[in-house]
């Protein structure tokens, strides 16, 4: 008979056990905390990577920005300008210094050395402002147009100028062949905008895309986008309601896009939204028969062609703050219909009676008078619409029966 036995089952000593669990659980918390170092020393190197890209790309800005001030502010800015972009660039190099790896730094230093030399030579630009024209020193104009007509290009009674900020170009509201012209700031004819879509076009205005078109005929506001150059709405009609006109004028938009109408025999100046919603009206018990309005930081000024002072300064609120420009006495104007503000905040105005430009203080004190009258190149003959670009040239339409539309340097 064969005896069979039994395998004992092996007994752990529980000490042993003891130990080997402490030990896997200390490799298990090493394992996580080598994972989470591991982790630490990647984001390190990932946001010293990317300090350095950001590094880099200022860097990059900084020398593009002194590439725009070297090409676009040769007409000499003011002190104050100049001192305020130094002290901009001078701040931007402080704050990424002190964001750079230790390990950077010398090589920091050899790239913006460069830099900074350029930034001292910012002290060398003489004092007077980037997009203010030489009102005293225009003596010739570039030819835009020649003859009035019909053909591309050509205009017929033109009314209101307006300056896409982006490209400078130039756009003619053509009232008699119902259409906006389209030029380069240097005179070249480029398009054409509203063919048979506008009745009279009058003031015009633009902010990014879209271009908003006042007409005499139907009463109307039109706007357009520059995407596909199409007409998006067309709102108004004669009346006093909201959103009716009684003749509007010249338009313009502030710095977020609201579009202000001087709506000349509804005594007021019509807000609208970017998309041509109603919002309010200014009104004042001074404003008779407004023919153009600007609006400049808190200010809304508008020009009325029947009154004695002739602009209104007003709050956007339509309180009166005071009045300027007194027609008719000595060098003053005496029929304007548009104007314009310059980068110092001066008034460039068209003058009908005395076919010539004058360009006013902010106080309203004449500083200088542009042009005689007659057809001839540089010459006006009852100017009409005014602007002016943001390299300093200003651009002017008039009845001159050879050259309706001039560029002044």
């Amino acid at each position: 008979m064969v005896e069979r036995f039994a395998i004992a089952p092996q007994v752990l000593d529980p000490i042993e056990t003891h130990i080997n669990y402490t030990i896997d659980g200390l490799i298990g918390l090493l394992n996580v905390r080598r994972a989470q170092l591991l982790r630490q020393v990647h984001n390190m190197r990932e946001d010293e990577r990317a300090a350095e890209i950001a590094r880099q790309e200022m860097s990059t800005q900084l020398i593009e920005a002194h590439a725009y001030l070297q090409g676009h502010l040769k007409e000499n800015p003011l002190q104050s300008m100049q001192e305020r972009i130094t002290k901009e660039m001078e701040d931007k190099l402080r704050d990424l210094r002190n964001n750079i790896p230790v390990e950077s730094v010398l090589k920091w230093q050899c790239d913006t050395r460069e830099l900074e030399t350029c930034i001292s030579h910012l002290g060398d630009i003489v004092q007077e402002s980037v997009g203010v024209p030489k009102y005293s020193t225009f003596q010739m104009s570039t030819v835009a147009t020649e003859k009035k007509g019909s053909g591309p290009g050509q205009l017929n009674d033109p009314q209101g100028v307006a300056i896409h900020e982006a490209t400078n170009q130039i756009y003619v509201a053509n009232f008699y062949n119902d259409r906006i012209e389209i030029f380069s700031d240097a005179g070249e004819y480029l398009n054409q905008l509203g063919v048979r879509q506008l009745n009279g076009p009058w003031g015009i205005a633009i902010h990014g895309e879209n271009v908003y078109v006042s007409c005499w005929r139907d009463f109307t506001i039109n706007q357009f986008t520059l995407t596909d150059m199409s007409l998006v709405r067309k709102i108004g009609g004669k009346g006093s309601n909201n959103g009716q006109f009684n003749f509007p004028r010249q338009l313009t938009t502030d710095p977020i896009g609201h579009v202000f109408i001087a709506d000349q025999l509804n005594n007021r100046i019509s807000i609208f939204d970017t998309d041509l919603n109603h919002l309010r009206n200014i009104t004042h018990h001074s404003m008779s028969k407004p023919v153009d309005v600007k609006v400049s930081r808190d200010r809304v000024y508008v020009l009325c062609l029947y009154n004695n002072p002739c602009m209104l300064v007003l709050t956007l609120e339509g309180d009166k703050l005071h009045s300027l420009i007194t027609r008719g006495q000595g060098m003053d104007v005496l029929c304007p219909l548009f104007f314009c503000l310059d980068p110092l905040n001066n008034f460039v105005t068209s003058d009908q009676d005395s076919h010539s430009i004058r360009v006013f203080s902010p106080e309203g004190n004449l500083l200088h008078k542009i042009g005689t009258e007659g057809h001839q190149q540089g010459m006006l003959y009852s100017p009409q619409g005014i602007a002016i670009t943001s390299n300093g040239r200003l651009v002017c339409v008039s009845y001159n029966k050879n050259y309706p539309l001039q560029i002044f340097y």
